[in-house]
């Protein structure tokens, strides 16, 4: 049987189409799971390595996941409420009687 010129490539091209898709498909899906929140909150250990890691190179790092989780979860547990923070001692009241 006698093909016509040029479909002799045309069959090596779709074979190599072929496979490569096969080779892409059977590639592994690449691992998304984040942290959240709450978990960085409880692991201050892996908190402060994940944001080392994002401090790092924040041009490349600064919108992963975990980067943003745990850079919330360090804004909450860093200082926390304003209500919650123990009195600073000041005075009431100014000092009326000193003048400059």
């Amino acid at each position: 049987m006698r093909f016509r010129s040029g479909a002799r490539s045309v069959r090596t091209c779709l074979e190599i189409v072929v496979t490569l898709s096969a080779v892409a498909g059977c590639a592994p899906a690449p691992d998304h799971t984040s942290r959240t929140v709450d978990y960085f909150r409880q692991h201050a250990q892996e908190r402060a390595q994940v944001l080392s890691h994002c401090s790092d190179n924040p041009g490349d790092n600064a919108r992963e996941p975990d980067c943003v989780n745990a850079r919330e979860a360090e804004r909450i547990e860093g200082v926390g409420s304003l209500r919650s923070l123990p009195p600073m001692g000041l005075p009431s009241k100014p000092n009326q009687g000193a003048q400059r």
